[in-house]
């Protein structure tokens, strides 16, 4: 009695044991594709005056049927509403091939496909009565199922299936013929399941904190730009976004987003919690590059810090930032965002810096406007045109004045003059710049009226915090049509 009792636990353990690893296969593999045929009607049948009628709108599959003869109605390869739904073939002279649409799998390993072969009625005639299943991978030949491929004559219901694909395209193919009225081949439930490609770990850096807004003006919202420093594509689904308490331990930790998105190399995202509180204040030039949080961290308005995480809790950035790493000539912070000059090191106290004013003190989903600098000994400064129209021809309406700096942090004023030395417009008041970019001159005054033609004379002057001062000055001619 001992023995059968011990020999019975040894089998339920055995038992257990199958049924555990069944279940963990269960959750690993998910799935990716199925067609169960729900919708009646679609496919070919036959007419009274023996034209092929047929139905294959809104499918994901298609049907191949050259050398087909429907006599009636009541010959058919068509989806039905038994049994929930299938596709049945019914006295066709001649092959249908079912195609399914080119399923994506590269993002999956252990590709399955599984599908029910069945046939009622009671003909055996292998050639005229038969289900035959294949695949192709990655736009190969046609293989055929390693399990249950070929189904002919009475074979009653199978389920045919292919384990182990691994590619990136997959398409199935399915060929029936049925030349008997009381016999049916019925395709059903084309089922395709994988298991996820384990996903190659996200290294610290190869996304870096590129710019953040901490201290937004009244009614706006913090953001935190993020951007790409790798050669990988990430899912943004497996980043999340926490702050520190006063122990510096990570707190407030919220999951970018729950659903499949995709961080391209090289690419910049805004995060935020709410839009409309950072559209209204910016010049926004890629409203697709923000992702709108549901949980977004609490940062203080002096000091806090920002720590980009992976699914792991690992820490791919940290910011550890404070008001300190503004502009010191700045009167006030609130709505001027701070901007990462080189994606080498993330807190070194003059990589970071205000953004350039006349960027709108932020730039949020694109290029930041303070970055690394020309390698040049001074600034450069280029006028452009000789002579400009402001007449909206489209033809050199404005005058230019584009500019290269040497180190983060310059600030400019520009000042218009007419032949005679009378002031006529300030362009720039101690704006703080860019590491380039450009301002323009309309023709107007300072009180918008349109100055009369001639020659004016522009004054630049650009000034660094350890007070070196550049000078450049220019002549334009302001003209108009004869």
């Amino acid at each position: 009695m001992l023995l059968i009792v011990n020999v019975m636990i040894s089998n339920l353990s055995k038992i257990l044991i199958f049924f555990c690893l069944l279940l963990v296969r269960q959750l690993q593999a998910g799935e990716i594709w199925r067609e169960s045929f729900s919708v009646p009607g679609k496919g070919i049948w036959g007419s009274e005056n023996g034209l092929i009628q047929t139905d294959l709108t809104g499918l994901k599959w298609s049907l191949l049927f050259e050398s087909v003869t429907l006599a009636d109605a009541n010959d058919y390869a068509k989806t039905v509403a038994t049994s929930g739904g299938r596709f049945e073939v019914v006295d066709v002279t001649g092959e249908i091939t079912w195609v399914s649409e080119i399923i994506n799998i590269s993002e999956f390993v252990k590709t399955e496909i599984s599908m029910e072969a069945i046939e009622t009625g009671s003909n055996t005639n292998t050639e005229n009565k038969y289900l035959k299943a294949f695949y192709k991978l990655d736009n190969g030949p046609e293989q055929p199922f390693e399990i249950s491929s070929s189904n002919t004559g009475n074979w009653g219901t199978v389920t045919a299936g292919q384990k182990n694909l691994v590619g990136s395209q997959l398409q199935i193919i399915v060929r029936m013929t049925n030349n008997y009225a009381s016999d049916k081949v019925i395709l059903d439930e084309v089922l395709v399941i994988a298991e996820e490609k384990p996903a190659e770990p996200i290294l610290a850096g190869e996304i870096v904190i590129n710019e953040v807004m901490f201290n937004p003006k009244e009614n706006g919202s913090d953001y935190v730009e993020i951007y790409n420093n790798s050669t990988k594509t990430i899912d943004l689904k497996r980043l999340k976004m926490a702050s520190k308490t006063d122990d510096l331990e990570l707190t407030q930790i919220y999951q970018l987003t729950v659903t499949k998105q995709f961080f391209e190399p090289g690419s910049f995202l805004a995060l935020t919690k709410d839009t409309a509180g950072v559209f209204p204040f910016f010049d926004i030039q890629c409203k697709t590059c923000f992702l709108q949080m549901e949980k977004f961290p609490s940062y203080n308005n002096d000091e806090d810090f920002i720590v980009l995480l992976d699914e792991n809790l690992k820490v791919i950035d940290e910011l550890h930032y404070t008001d300190k790493l503004h502009h010191p000539l700045l009167a006030d912070e609130e709505g001027i965002a701070l901007e990462r000059i080189s994606t080498e090191t993330t807190n070194e106290f003059g990589n970071w810096h205000s953004a350039a004013s006349v960027a709108g003190y932020g730039t949020p989903g694109y290029k930041n406007s303070q970055g690394e600098t020309a390698k040049i000994s001074n600034p450069e400064v280029i006028f452009s045109p000789e002579s400009f129209s402001p007449d909206f021809d489209g033809y050199n309406d404005e005058y230019l004045i584009e500019y290269k700096t040497t180190k983060p942090g310059c600030l400019a004023s520009i000042s218009v003059f007419d032949a005679t030395g009378r002031f006529v417009m300030k362009l720039a008041n101690n704006e703080i710049l860019g590491s380039e970019g450009k301002f323009s001159w309309n023709g107007e005054d300072q009180t918008g009226q349109r100055m009369n033609l001639g020659v004016y004379v522009v004054l630049v002057e650009i000034f660094s915090l350890t007070g070196e001062t550049w000078h450049f000055k220019d002549g334009v001619v302001l003209t108009g049509k004869l």
